[in-house]
């Protein structure tokens, strides 16, 4: 919750919520530790719609890690289900 309060660029939100990362394998990233899924893109353009950009990207490698659960949150995270 603390780390989408938050914006990336005025914050180290892996150093202010202690987020544990892990290496992905043939790559140079990290993701969260307990992360089930990681997509590596190479970005290929982006475009300015209004107040946000689209990125169009190529996907280079998919990562998923079946043991680990998925979290989905709705209703401004009234709502929260791992399955």
């Amino acid at each position: 919750m603390g780390c989408g309060s938050y914006t990336g660029r005025n914050t180290d939100k892996i150093k202010k919520f202690g987020v544990k990362m892990k290496a992905l394998p043939d790559s140079d990233i990290s993701v969260p530790e307990y992360s089930a899924l990681a997509i590596v893109c190479r970005l290929k353009e982006y475009i300015e719609t209004g107040d946000h950009y689209l990125y169009i990207c190529s996907v280079e490698k998919v990562y998923a890690d079946e043991q680990e659960k998925v979290v989905f949150a709705w209703n401004g995270y009234s709502q929260i289900k791992a399955i």
